[in-house]
């Protein structure tokens, strides 16, 4: 009996050694560079980039343990330590990083929505330790996109391929050890990584689609935390912090939860009439139960200072059914992402507002490839859209409205202002001048705004839910889609 306590014991220890989470998507192939069906938080896991995006917005070091900046803000040279390693111990050094550079640049096309690309003139490796990258003109945000999950993170020469065939190694705090599909991906320490490393043995994420099931995996402890802003309800989340079992936390706001309407199929009129019937604080109130952050605004005044002088329309169902009475097209189509049960709730109550003065909402829900290629397609009339959070907004989401990459794009492509506003951007782009600057982005906030292409919900924060009994030093990062896994720890005084 003894000897079979001892087994059971042993193996409970074993088996606390796993963290385990849930996703609603495997990870993908995990190329640094590249996008959907990659998921941003796992690239962050696995890779890193020159320099990282750190508290109140200060860029720390990462790969790069100093930089210096011309004086004329064009000449960027990044000092890199010696002894650095990938996770499967080749060398990581300057000549690495060159070929990534090398590597995005040859496929700018898919990157051409941000702005740092636009700029670049050349970059090298100096020697080993010394990378120099030279732009056309300065840019304001350079570091900052050189922060972001992709495409500016760091691959091992050792995993390099033909252009979508790479194997993921990089230097972040995890490595992929396996991946099944539809099933589960699983992560393992990367013993080279030069912060705090993972204390647990292996970080298993299961394949849950089903927003249900992802809570049924969490509540029966199957899985021991979730986290990300699609991963569970607001219903859900602020019920599960009134269970003992549980912590719950909740981020600062991380973006801008919004719909955007396709100036291609609703005419002026009408998107000032949808914003009309909207009655927003009902959602805040019943579906996002005041967990968020009322939205009036495609950002902040946090984030961009000229939002505070923006005036929203406010809920005024009469002037919305009197605006509609010479219009003939009243039927649209709202997409929303399947899985996202929020989206899906917001969707129903803005069908039901709508009903009321006259305009037929049908809803259509995707799953997260079609989704989003619908935005990048405009293949859409009404769709959910987020703005980015940290270190995105504004400048880097401005950027992207330029080309044909987000819903942005086609949503604005019938404005009679177009013109003017891609012009605005493009100088907020390559501009230094803070008076140029503010008198760019004032003008861009107020003409967007004005559109009625954006019809804002909510400032959007990240929750998590784990067991209490399992694990400690929770911590949120910096960006949305940064998780901070390799700093949880397992509480040892406690056995599955």
């Amino acid at each position: 009996m003894r000897f079979f306590l001892m087994c059971l014991v042993f193996g409970l220890l074993v088996y606390a050694h796993d963290l385990r989470s849930a996703w609603a998507v495997n990870a993908g192939i995990l190329h640094p560079h590249f996008y959907s069906p990659n998921q941003m938080y796992a690239q962050v896991l696995v890779y890193e980039g020159l320099v990282r995006f750190g508290k109140d917005g200060v860029i720390e070091p990462s790969i790069a343990s100093s930089w210096e900046v011309s004086d004329d803000g064009k000449v960027y040279t990044f000092t890199l330590p010696k002894g650095m390693k990938f996770s499967d111990g080749s060398e990581l050094d300057a000549k690495a990083v060159e070929q990534n550079f090398s590597m995005i640049m040859e496929n700018k096309k898919h990157h051409w929505w941000l702005g740092l690309v636009q700029v670049i003139e050349s970059f090298e490796a100096v020697d080993s330790q010394h990378f120099v990258l030279r732009l056309k003109s300065p840019y304001f945000a350079t570091l900052k996109e050189l922060s972001l999950p992709r495409p500016f993170r760091i691959l091992a020469p050792s995993g390099f391929g033909d252009y979508m065939s790479i194997s993921p190694i990089g230097s972040g705090p995890w490595k992929l050890e396996k991946s099944v599909l539809g099933v589960h991906d699983i992560f393992i320490p990367n013993p080279y990584y030069r912060g705090k490393k993972p204390e647990f043995e292996r970080f298993i994420v299961k394949v849950i689609p089903d927003p249900h099931a992802r809570l049924l995996a969490l509540e029966s402890g199957a899985i021991d935390i979730l986290i990300g802003r699609e991963m569970l309800s607001v219903e859900n989340f602020v019920r599960l912090s009134k269970n003992p079992k549980f912590r719950t936390q909740i981020s600062r706001p991380q973006g801008t939860n919004l719909l955007v309407l396709n100036s291609a199929s609703i005419n002026s009129n009408m998107r000032k009439a949808i914003a009309l019937a909207f009655n927003k604080e009902m959602v805040l109130k019943n579906i996002l139960l005041n967990v968020e952050p009322q939205a009036d605004t495609l950002f902040s005044k946090e984030v961009a200072a000229f939002s505070a002088n923006l005036k929203p329309l406010g809920f005024v169902p009469q002037e919305a059914h009197n605006l509609i009475e010479q219009e003939t097209q009243r039927v649209f189509t709202l997409t929303y992402l399947g899985s996202n049960p929020t989206q899906k709730a917001i969707a129903e109550a803005l069908q039901g507002d709508l009903a009321k003065v006259g305009i037929t909402l049908e809803l259509k829900a995707k799953e997260q490839t079609s989704f989003y290629q619908a935005q990048k397609n405009g293949d859409f009339d009404i769709i959910f859209n987020e703005t980015w959070g940290d270190p995105f907004d504004p400048h880097a989401f401005l950027g992207s409205m330029l080309a044909p990459s987000h819903a942005d794009y086609a949503a604005q492509s019938l404005l009679e202002n177009k013109q003017e506003i891609d012009l605005a951007i493009r100088e907020i782009l390559h501009s230094n001048d803070e008076e140029v600057l503010a008198s760019k982005y004032a003008f861009v906030l107020q003409a967007l705004h004005d559109s009625g292409v954006y019809l804002p919900i909510s400032r959007m924060p990240v929750f998590a839910v784990f067991y209490d009994e399992r694990l400690q030093n929770f911590s949120f990062g910096e960006m949305r889609s940064e998780f901070m896994f390799h700093l949880l720890q397992p509480k040892m005084d406690s056995l599955r």
